[in-house]
Parts: C-alpha cells; structure tokens; sequence
C-alpha cells in the first residue's frame, strides 16, 4: 500500500513538475517576443487579401484618427493643463496613435518646426492666427494608406463638411505626404476662441481642431505567414487561425 501512495505521489509531482516547466517555457518565450505590433497588423477587420474585408468598416470606420488642436502659444498653454495629462514635448515628428504614422507641422515662411506638444494622445500646436503651415505625414507601415483631413470644420480637398470617412489622398508605405492647402488656398491658422476644440469629437469637428482619418488601402496586400518574422509568431500555437495576422 506504502509503495502505492508513493507512485500516485510521484506521478502527481511529476505532471505538477511538467506544468510548471510548460508555464515557465510560456512566459520564457513570452518576454523573448517583441512587443505587439501596431493595430494595421493585429485588427482582424483589417486583414485584405487585396480586397477591403468589410465594406463598411474600410468606407466608414478608419484605422485610426489623429487628432490634432492649435492655438496661440499662450492659449495652447491652458489648454495643455485642461487636458490633465503630462504633456511631451515634440522636437519635429510626434507618433500618432498606435504609431501607424507620425505627423508634424512646420512654418511655410521659415521651415521650422512649430512648438509642439503630445499630451493625452493630442497633439497641441502653437501657431498664431493667419500663419501659413505645413503638415507632413509619415508612413510608418509597410502599408499603402489613405486619409481624410478635416481643418476646422472642412475637409482638406474638397472644402465641404469634414468627416471621418475615407479621402483620397494615399499615403505610400513607409511613404511622406506633405500639405500646404486646402481647396480654398494655403493652410492658415485662424482665430480660435474658448476651450471647445479641446473636447469636440464630433467627426466634422470646428475651429481650431485638425482630425486625420487614416485607413488601410483597399489595395494593400495582406501578410502571409511566409513573411512572419519569428518574434511574431506566438509560441505552442495560443492562437487559432482566425486570430491577427502576426500570429498565425
């Protein structure tokens, strides 16, 4: 009887001793891995074959928005504070969102780069009211894109109400895109009044917000497993086939 209690006591160390081995081998692989990677690889809605998966989500819900308030300088300082988050000074380019793509504003009369600041996810522009500007938009992805741009209130190419649906304007991968006008002329600061651009969510937004819709391309290829990297592909296979493409 002794020397059967002692096989059952064995044998439960043993499996106990395998789960744990299996768990410390998880999380072992799980720290190896890279961090995840941005929402154009992990979002299932995004995954084409070349042709947009869901109509409405490719004409209607973007991959993400950027969104962008100025002000003038002293004006941009309250609002930072409104804002309530640790604001993180921009030297150049500020990475939007997810890191899909990064963006930055220059003066047209002098090419530098305006005051800029990353806080609570917005970027906060310095400019003073009828000062030229440039945004510039950098492709981080290996992804073809295409983007909205609503500037108070109205859409960049077209001059009607601004929205959050799909533009025309495509952003090349790992591409640049550089702005300067609108339909009416050259991008200028305007007048802008109170604290309302600071909490507007709205997709046509107003004065003093800037929103860039982006989406994937209705013509971006999609990513095999054959182009996975190692450190994307999750150990033991903890994810099924339907899962985000990095882990397949």
């Amino acid at each position: 009887m002794t020397s059967g209690n002692e096989g059952r006591t064995l044998a439960w160390i043993s499996r106990a001793a395998v789960t744990v081995a299996g768990m410390c081998l998880i999380t072992a692989c799980g720290s190896a891995l890279a961090p995840l990677k941005p929402a154009w690889q992990q979002d299932p809605n995004l995954y084409h074959h070349g042709v947009p998966a869901r109509p409405s989500q490719t004409a209607t819900t973007p991959h993400m928005i950027a969104r962008v308030v100025y002000a003038a300088p002293d004006q941009i300082v309250d609002m930072i504070e409104r804002q309530g988050d640790v604001p993180d000074r921009q030297n150049g380019f500020a990475r939007m969102g997810d890191g899909t793509v990064d963006l930055a504003f220059q003066d047209v009369a002098t090419g530098k780069w305006l005051e800029s600041h990353l806080c609570g996810g917005i970027l906060f522009v310095a400019g003073l009211p009828n000062q030229a500007y440039r945004m510039v938009l950098k492709n981080r992805s290996p992804m073809p894109l295409e983007i909205g741009v609503g500037v108070d209130g109205k859409d960049v190419q077209t001059g009607g109400a601004a929205s959050l649906r799909r533009g025309s304007l495509r952003l090349e991968k790992k591409g640049t895109l550089t702005l300067d006008h609108n339909s009416q002329g050259a991008l200028l600061f305007k007048r802008v009044e109170g604290h309302g651009a600071l909490f507007d969510t709205s997709p046509q937004g107003r004065t003093g917000l800037i929103q860039i819709a982006v989406f994937l391309a209705a013509d971006a290829p999609s990513i095999g497993p054959e182009k996975l990297r190692a450190s994307q592909i999750a150990p033991f296979g903890l994810f099924p086939i339907g899962a985000p493409e990095q882990y397949r």
